[in-house]
Order: C-alpha cells, then sequence, then structure tokens
C-alpha cells in the first residue's frame, strides 16, 4: 500500500468536515470522520486526519517535496504493521 502526495493534498483540500484519510478494502480514501461508524467503513484503517497533518507542519501551502516526504513515511509505518 502506498500513500502518494496527491492522498494527502486532497485531505488538505478537503470540504468534508473533519477529513481523515483511511485505507479500506486496499484502496485509500478521504472521508468524514462521522462516515468511520459507517458499513461502509467499517474495518477501514484510520491513516491520518487532516488536523494531525497540520500538526505536523504540513498545510495547503506545502511543497510536493514534503507531501512526498510525509506520504512516504506514512506508507512506511503501514506497510511494517503487517510485517
Amino acid at each position: 500500500m502506498t500513500v502518494k502526495a496527491s492522498d494527502l493534498r486532497e485531505l488538505l483540500t478537503s470540504d468534508l468536515p473533519d477529513p481523515n484519510l483511511v485505507l479500506v478494502e486496499g484502496r485509500i480514501e478521504v472521508v468524514q470522520v462521522d462516515d468511520l461508524d459507517t458499513d461502509d467503513f467499517r474495518g477501514a484503517m484510520l491513516l491520518l486526519s487532516r488536523a494531525e497533518l497540520l500538526a505536523r507542519g504540513v498545510d495547503e501551502d506545502s511543497p510536493d517535496t514534503e507531501l512526498e516526504r510525509q506520504a512516504a513515511t506514512i506508507s512506511t509505518a503501514v506497510n511494517e504493521l503487517g510485517g
């Protein structure tokens, strides 16, 4: 599973209330936090919220290189869970 810079850009620019990046059935999606309790996202792995990404010093104006670095860090962490 690979998180891409474009996934993080989508998270940052989402119009959803309290958007979160999740891994569900092998794909990456941005969903609002309330959707995590629905059948469509049952079993989804929460990767990162927009608030957490902002707390890392990354925002909508961050360059692609920084988003790529953050995406690689997240991808590595998730891939190591499978172990």
